[in-house]
């Protein structure tokens, strides 16, 4: 299923002058909900044990892409809220459509709550870490709402725009790389790859960001406490790089089929799989990793969801046009799927990386009636 980005589907409607689009009042993102407040910085990374090949045409000497990362705050800090959009990307992702400005609108409407360059919070814990990838031709800007809350609840959380897997990846200087939408299943496995090589080297870097001192996060990384998670195609590359990184102690991902030959093999790494209903019933790879899967992962169902619901993209896509833009005949409410997303995965990693009650999973299976839960 390629659904592609949030705006293509704008796009696709602003030269219908009945949605009224210019009219509409933005909306927020769903309140944080753990006891701290959240930073947020943006920081280039090049590998330079790889050249920079790309599916747009362009080349660097080295392999670049984009993270953003999200961290706890003190609570009530003040400072500018993180943009929900960047301008670049705006710009990019509505160019051509007939309704004027509509990139700075998007870009200032959907409010998030992410200071930006915030202190970090002012004790002396040590933080896990999870690395996030999004899905194809998608951008981890889409799922904020997810992000956002599990630095909240105490997470270092670093998100990934790989190019030749985000529809575009935007630099600080300005110049960007954009996906084309590639059909090629030979071409989107190598690029799968290219993803999972960008997660490691995230890994790999963790000790170079805490003695960073351009960086809040200095001193407060647990190298011992990493997560890896995606959705989609960026959940797929999340397993292969949790499972061929040793630093990585555990793995979630959220309606990804599987790529590659490692889920093929024993996963050495609890991990959780949430399947939205309409994917979970045509996914072949679902059964093939369950039988390899390690003692102590989960896989879920949640009914009503389909692909995009683990995203902001149906609660702001429902705000702007005022009905459900889901596929599924008997749709969740997009932010009750927010909510369902958020608790699931803090929860198992709670349980992994934080040492919580790993009974606490089954309260997310009876505390929600739309979720399906099977353990291992």
């Amino acid at each position: 299923m390629n659904v592609g980005f949030l705006f293509d589907f704008i796009l696709g409607v602003s030269d219908n002058p009945s949605v009224g689009l210019t009219q509409w009042r933005g909306c927020s993102l769903p309140a944080m909900t753990g006891p701290y407040g959240v930073g947020t910085v943006v920081l280039p990374m090049v590998d330079s044990g790889r050249s920079g090949a790309y599916a747009d045409g362009s080349t660097s000497e080295y392999r670049e892409f984009m993270t953003q990362i999200w961290y706890p705050a003190n609570r009530g800090v003040g400072g500018p809220k993180n943009i929900y959009l960047d301008g670049p990307t705006a710009k990019y992702i509505l160019k051509g459509t007939s309704i004027p400005e509509l990139d700075e609108i998007f870009r200032f409407l959907i409010k998030t709550h992410a200071v930006v360059g915030a202190k970090m919070v002012t004790d002396c814990e040590r933080f896990p870490v999870l690395i996030f990838s999004p899905g194809w031709r998608m951008s981890y800007f889409i799922y904020q709402s997810v992000l956002e809350e599990l630095a909240s609840h105490g997470y270092i959380v670093i998100g990934v725009n790989s190019p030749n897997s985000a529809l575009i990846t935007s630099f600080p200087d300005g110049h960007f790389r954009v996906t084309p939408d590639i059909q090629d299943e030979g071409v989107k496995e190598k690029y799968n790859q290219e993803v999972v090589d960008d997660l490691k080297f995230v890994v790999n870097q963790l000790m170079a960001l805490d003695s960073n001192q351009q960086l809040p996060l200095i001193g407060r990384i647990d190298f011992g406490r990493v997560g890896c998670f995606g959705h989609s195609f960026g959940g797929a590359a999340a397993v292969r790089a949790g499972s061929q990184s040793l630093r990585v102690a555990a793995i979630a991902n959220f309606d990804g089929s599987l790529r590659g030959e490692d889920y093929k093999k024993v996963i050495s790494k609890p991990m959780l799989m949430v399947w939205s209903e309409l994917h979970s019933q045509e996914d072949m790879t679902t059964e093939a990793i369950w039988e390899n899967i390690f003692p102590g992962s989960y896989q879920m169902g949640v009914k009503g969801t389909d692909h995009m619901s683990f995203s902001d993209y149906m609660l702001i896509g429902q705000s702007m046009l005022g009905h459900s833009l889901s596929g599924n005949p008997d749709p969740i409410d997009p932010a009750r799927a927010i909510q369902i997303t958020r608790d699931c995965i803090r929860t198992f990693f709670d349980a992994k990386l934080k040492h919580a009650n790993p009974n606490e999973m089954d309260k997310i299976a009876s505390g929600y009636g739309e979720v399906r839960l099977k353990k291992s």
